[in-house]
């Protein structure tokens, strides 16, 4: 999009031998200070990259008015789990400053939004943000995340779910959230599974959360996004849903101006 201007291959930590990086999509034009916003990539937690499924979704949410810095993060197959989040606090930290240095002029407010696997990441850091000292989001926007991982795919379906359809008829679904956990194939994990899931964190006070599902995800179930809805407004914590009729998984539904524009007013702070 020629109204959208992207920056690639920005550091923002390193990891060993590693280098964690970003780009920057952000208006061809910043006429003044602009809120900041982390996407966060889907895949599994073990599969992906920053720049996935990015050209629909990512520039015309920066062309409304945001500085989106699209982020890596380790993958299962590199480190266990809490290495994603502490690569999401890390950029959280980081970006701010390195964007800011760049001569981007920053409103000083943050947000994070992520798809699957992300929405999870965006989720886990807002909420477990007061509980161990670290940055807080200023909002979140979770898309088809899941909130429970000791349910992940078992949980209540609706009818009507199907899976989406870049998988094969028939396809298997990895024990992505075991995997990521590096749970052996003996062991229950449903302690670890639940301490790292959004569910088992929700308390008050929590930056305000927007949940986008779609109704008929044979992936990860809608009811991911209710159940953590209801737990987030019974803390008294602000929480939307938009429910997408029809939809699965990664659905082409979530990249159009209606949801694009949702996600973007809420990180903006204007939902």
């Amino acid at each position: 999009m020629s109204h959208v201007r992207i920056e690639r291959d920005l550091a923002y930590a390193t990891r060993g031998d590693s280098t964690l990086s970003f780009d920057l999509h952000l208006p061809a034009e910043v006429a003044g200070p602009l809120p900041l916003a982390l996407y966060l990539h889907g895949g599994g937690w073990a599969r992906g990259a920053r720049d996935d499924r990015i050209a629909d979704r990512v520039p015309p949410v920066a062309a409304s008015g945001l500085v989106v810095a699209s982020i890596d993060y380790r993958l299962s197959g590199e480190a266990a789990w809490p290495a994603q989040l502490e690569d999401v606090r890390a950029a959280l930290a980081a970006i701010p400053r390195i964007v800011a240095d760049r001569g981007v002029p920053l409103s000083g407010r943050l947000g994070l939004w992520g798809a699957s696997a992300g929405g999870h990441l965006a989720l886990m850091a807002a909420l477990t943000a007061a509980e161990e000292g670290a940055l807080a989001p200023d909002a979140v926007v979770a898309w088809f995340a899941t909130t429970d991982l000791a349910l992940a795919s078992r949980a209540p379906a609706s009818p009507g779910a199907r899976m989406p359809s870049f998988l094969p008829p028939g396809a298997p679904i990895p024990p992505f959230e075991r995997m990521l956990l590096g749970l052996r194939d003996d062991e229950d994990g449903a302690a670890a599974l639940r301490a790292a899931s959004p569910l088992g964190h929700v308390g008050p006070g929590v930056a305000p959360v927007l949940l986008v599902h779609g109704d008929e995800d044979g992936m990860v179930p809608a009811s991911h996004s209710a159940m953590l809805h209801a737990a987030l407004r019974d803390a008294g914590s602000p929480v939307t849903t938009l429910l997408l009729h029809g939809a699965t998984h990664e659905d082409p539904e979530f990249d159009t101006p209606a949801v694009l524009g949702a996600t973007a007013a809420h990180l903006r702070g204007e939902a």
